[in-house]
């Protein structure tokens, strides 16, 4: 099972890897005489930021091994776009426990032939995709009182995706009006979108994007233009290592994602918690057990194909019939709940935690449960 993140400048990148080979590690490393070995790769610099020629390497190097069963990775959706149809064209499973961006699984008539080349889907993910996100987003908004916001994006995969889901769900659901939106892909934009911002006067700003850097540059930029606006972001915030970087800024930051606080997940959750900080010596980043349960899943799919139809078999055989367990899972009890993987590669599961910043650290507000005729009706 190759692993890619970015397993040197950002912490969770660090977790979701080693929190995979916890889950082989409990395997007993072997199924039926098959021994299974995570594959460590780095895709990033030292910031932690995804370098495409290092994603490329790694989907290719995976690709090539006949001993793969399947991918775990990427951790950002742009990072996951170029990888994607590297390992599609091989049949390896790739299973993400970060990537979001709804064109990873529900890709739109130019994407198709670009993302799924093979014609067979290939692409997974554990993590509720930008559809359960966005509608998330809107739901805290209007329950923090926030009538009217300004969207603004990074220009990558998940940003862009994000923003406009969020748009729709804000627009055909939740009433909050847009004032504006606007793109930030370098620090050098900071100044100027704040200015735009701060014009527009609404009650928020939402920031989706990936560049920890820039983000947080934005946000205290924006809270010293006008402490009044609430600042709302998307997932790819909700980890230690960028709240504990915001400083006061923090305290007037609101952010959604799929994870929970410890405690509130199944006792296999728990477990495995306890596991990562005995090993490891402190506890994981909260997102690190959707890597847990991306590794586990593999490997329980393993464990099902390995039959001696397929033992006997070519490697692409145990890739299909991997990757046809996967996508067959159904209501499946895990760390995170019980969940189903769908046609399109998706999981069923659908909460969020709406959390704030307190002291650098994320405190739940609550937890938000979102319909599945929501769910339908931003699908379009």
């Amino acid at each position: 099972i190759y692993v890619s993140g970015p397993a040197e400048g950002r912490q969770i990148g660090q977790d979701i890897i080693d929190s995979v080979q916890i889950a082989v590690d409990e395997s007993g490393q072997g199924i039926e005489g098959a021994k299974i070995e995570a594959v460590r790769l780095n895709d990033a610099n030292q910031r932690g930021e995804f370098i495409p020629a290092l994603v490329r390497r790694n989907a290719r190097k995976a690709a090539r091994d006949p001993r793969t069963i399947a991918y775990i990775g990427d951790v950002d959706s742009g990072a996951s776009e170029i990888s994607a149809p590297i390992l599609n064209r091989a049949g390896v499973l790739q299973v993400s426990a970060t990537s979001t961006a709804l064109g990873l699984t529900r890709p739109g008539p130019k994407q198709v032939a670009k993302l799924q080349p093979s014609g067979t889907r290939t692409f997974a993910r554990v993590v509720p995709n930008d559809l359960v996100q966005a509608a998330a987003v809107g739901q805290f908004m209007a329950e923090e009182s926030v009538y009217s916001v300004f969207l603004v994006d990074d220009g990558g995969a998940y940003g862009t995706g994000l923003t406009r889901l969020v748009m729709r769900a804000l627009d055909t659901y939740y009433k909050v009006d847009v004032k504006g939106t606007g793109r930030i892909t370098s620090g050098s934009d900071v100044k100027a979108m704040t200015e735009r911002v701060v014009k527009a006067q609404p009650d928020a700003v939402f920031l989706a994007g990936s560049d920890y850097a820039v983000a947080q540059a934005f946000l205290r930029s924006v809270n010293r233009a006008d402490p009044t606006i609430k600042l709302f972001g998307g997932d790819s915030f909700a980890i230690t290592q960028f709240t504990r970087s915001l400083g006061p800024v923090g305290l007037d930051t609101y952010l959604t994602t799929p994870m929970l606080p410890t405690g509130n997940y199944a006792r296999s959750g728990s477990e495995y918690l306890r596991t990562f900080e005995k090993r490891y010596g402190r506890e994981p980043d909260p997102i690190g057990i959707f890597g847990y349960e991306a590794g586990a899943a593999v490997i329980d799919s393993f464990r099902l194909a390995y039959d001696e139809r397929v033992r006997s078999g070519t490697p692409e055989n145990l890739r299909r019939a991997v990757r046809n367990v996967f996508f067959s899972i159904t209501e499946r009890s895990s760390p995170l709940g019980s969940y189903s993987i769908d046609i399109y590669g998706d999981t069923t599961l659908s909460f969020y935690g709406a959390y704030r910043v307190e002291d650098g650290e994320l405190v739940l507000g609550r937890t938000l449960e979102i319909p599945e005729f929501l769910i339908r009706e931003l699908r379009g």
